[in-house]
């Protein structure tokens, strides 16, 4: 765990606990507004799970795509079948056991961390399945930061890694310097 987790989960902990209260006050009440409040008990229970229930590198490669969709950044996707240019990001989800639901353009994309590894370049990532005969790669309109490296420097003992490319080892090699 990265050293603000636990105040993030203590935070959530209470958001989830007041929206939780409504939500019981809301249950017969059929409106768009009570609707949105137990979209948002979801979604504070959806960021918590990113931060305890995901690989480290599954946690980057989120947080990296939540930084997109919130400054207006687009992500593109290759796999099997699919191929999508680059689009807005319309949600990201981890909901239980770890599996990790994406929106973006006109296509819902998910996986089960547990059964992925990942490789990290510094303007896309590519997942690939545990007995590498699936490949999901995502492209992104702006690339991992130093400030994302750093905040995961930990990241390079990760087992969950394949691939970190030179640029992104430099990032961590000058923070630890």
């Amino acid at each position: 765990m990265i050293k603000e987790d636990l105040i993030l989960l203590e935070s959530f902990e209470r958001i989830f606990q007041v929206i939780q209260n409504e939500v019981v006050n809301l249950r017969d009440t059929k409106s768009i507004h009570a609707e949105r409040v137990r979209q948002w008990e979801k979604e504070i229970r959806a960021y918590a799970r990113i931060l305890e229930d995901i690989s480290l590198p599954a946690r980057m490669i989120l947080e990296h795509i939540l930084e997109l969709k919130y400054k207006s950044g687009q992500m593109a996707v290759e796999a099997e079948n699919i191929n999508q240019g680059f689009s807005q990001i319309n949600d990201v989800q981890v909901e239980e056991f770890g599996i990790i639901k994406i929106s973006t353009g006109n296509i819902q994309l998910s996986w089960r961390d547990e059964f992925y590894n990942y490789l990290l370049y510094p303007d896309k990532v590519e997942l690939r399945t545990l007995d590498e005969k699936s490949l999901i790669k995502l492209f992104f309109s702006h690339n991992f930061g130093r400030q994302d490296v750093h905040k995961f420097s930990e990241i390079a003992e990760s087992p969950k890694l394949l691939y970190l490319h030179p640029t992104l080892q430099k990032f961590i090699e000058k923070n630890s310097e």
